[in-house]
C-alpha cells in the first residue's frame, strides 16, 4: 500500500512513518509541492527488490523461472519427501 505524504508532514511524523513502513511493509511517497519526489520503504523490502534485480540480471534467468513455473503447473516436479 502506498501513501502520499507532503514533505512537511513526513518531517513532522518521520518516526511514525518509519514504524509504519517497517511494520506493515507499506510505502510512503513523499511529495514536494504536490509532486512525488521520494519513496520511503522498509529495509527488508529494499533488500528483496535488490535481490530480485540481481537475479533477473542473470542472462536467461527470467526464461528459466517461467519454464519452471510451467513445469510445476503441469505436475512435472519431484517432492522433497521423495528425494530422501
Amino acid at each position: 500500500m502506498s501513501n502520499l505524504v507532503s514533505i512537511s508532514n513526513a518531517r513532522a511524523n518521520l518516526p511514525n512513518l518509519v514504524e509504519k513502513v517497517d511494520k506493515n511493509m507499506d510505502r510512503v511517497i513523499i511529495t514536494v509541492n504536490g509532486k512525488p519526489k521520494a519513496t520511503l520503504i522498509s529495509a527488508e523490502e529494499l533488500e528483496s527488490l535488490e535481490e530480485t534485480a540481481e537475479i533477473l540480471a542473470i542472462p536467461g534467468a527470467l526464461k528459466d523461472i517461467k519454464e519452471g513455473m510451467e513445469q510445476i503447473k503441469r505436475g512435472e516436479f519431484t517432492r522433497l519427501e521423495d528425494l530422501k
